[in-house]
């Protein structure tokens, strides 16, 4: 596999690792296989293992072994999607130059979505954090993504928390971690099996909640959606209500008031009913226990979402299983 360590160390020292388009393709190998990039850092380095898999979408597993916190800016010059697992340790995940809010944490998957400018990441310093990114030009998948994905021009919502991974489960990512990519016929199985990852977790996106123009006024409506997509990028850990409302610019009163003239319920009824939309959906159409649908959906255990379930839905979670 080709190394590039020596090529990356006039990178090391910066307070900000800038990747523009040239330093990308630099990350990339120019042949098949998986170039391993090495990038020393003070107090440690940064790993990248970078292949291009097929047409518009690459893969890397990152590994940060580091003492004092890393910081990334990646640029890139056309709409990309990237699905993200986390292996071990934790870095967040940002947009542009904002700071860094979505974490990614071991057995967790996310969609992220970069218009342009920068995907920024910031990883705390720790023993390991590892990650395994699949890159995908939004362009290849749209006709799967725009439809039952959040309108992403108009609402903002660029993070998505899909669900949770299981190593013993997930024979695709080991399976395409583990393709050497030398041959054309490893690189189509590469594309199949990326491929194959990309359609299991993008299957049930949730969808954008359609505001009625004539209810909110403008920057009402705007603040509103902030907090919507907020919520929706990750049901497990939700912002206070405080936190939500300074996001929105007003008052936790007056943020609760507006939900309730939009929807008829304040924000975390409001959440409490997306959860259960997502559960019975999950329900309906995964393999998944109860228990790990619970978990996925921002429950505390299969009983907590038995009970709401059944209040909601008048029956128990299994009962929908049982009549898919």
């Amino acid at each position: 596999m080709p190394d590039n360590r020596h090529d990356l160390k006039s990178s090391a020292g910066m307070d900000v690792l800038r990747v523009d388009s040239r330093l990308l393709a630099r990350f990339q190998p120019d042949a098949g296989g998986w170039q391993d990039n090495t990038l020393p850092v003070a107090g440690g380095q940064v790993c990248f293992r970078t292949g291009q898999i097929g047409a518009g979408i690459t893969a890397t597993r990152s590994e940060c072994r580091i003492q004092t916190e890393f910081r990334s800016h990646v640029e890139h010059l056309a709409p990309v999607g990237v699905l993200a697992f986390g292996l071990s340790g934790t870095s967040l995940f940002g947009f542009d130059h904002g700071e860094p809010a979505h974490a990614i944490r071991p057995g967790e998957v996310w969609l992220f979505r970069v218009n342009s400018g920068a995907m920024a990441r910031r990883t705390p310093a720790q023993d390991a954090a590892s990650m395994v990114a699949i890159k995908f030009d939004v362009a290849r998948v749209a006709a799967v993504l725009e439809p039952s994905a959040p309108d992403w021009e108009q609402s903002g919502t660029r993070a998505i928390r899909l669900g949770r991974w299981q190593s013993d489960r997930e024979d695709g990512l080991r399976a395409f971690l583990g393709n050497p990519l030398r041959s054309p016929v490893d690189r189509l199985m590469a594309e199949s099996q990326s491929l194959g990852l990309l359609a299991r977790w993008l299957a049930p996106l949730p969808s954008a909640p359609q505001l009625d123009d004539g209810i909110l006024g403008r920057e009402e409506r705007r603040a509103v959606m902030r907090v919507v997509d907020r919520l929706v990028s990750d049901v497990c850990y939700p912002p206070s209500l405080e936190q939500l409302a300074a996001l929105a610019g007003m008052s936790h009163a007056r943020l609760n008031r507006c939900f309730r003239r939009l929807y008829g319920k304040t924000v975390f009824a409001w959440l409490r009913d997306h959860r259960l939309e997502q559960a019975h959906r999950h329900l309906r159409d995964d393999t998944a226990s109860v228990t790990e649908i619970a978990f996925l959906c921002g429950f505390s255990s299969s009983s907590h979402l038995a009970a709401a379930f059944k209040e909601r839905y008048g029956c128990c979670p299994a009962d929908v299983r049982h009549h898919r």
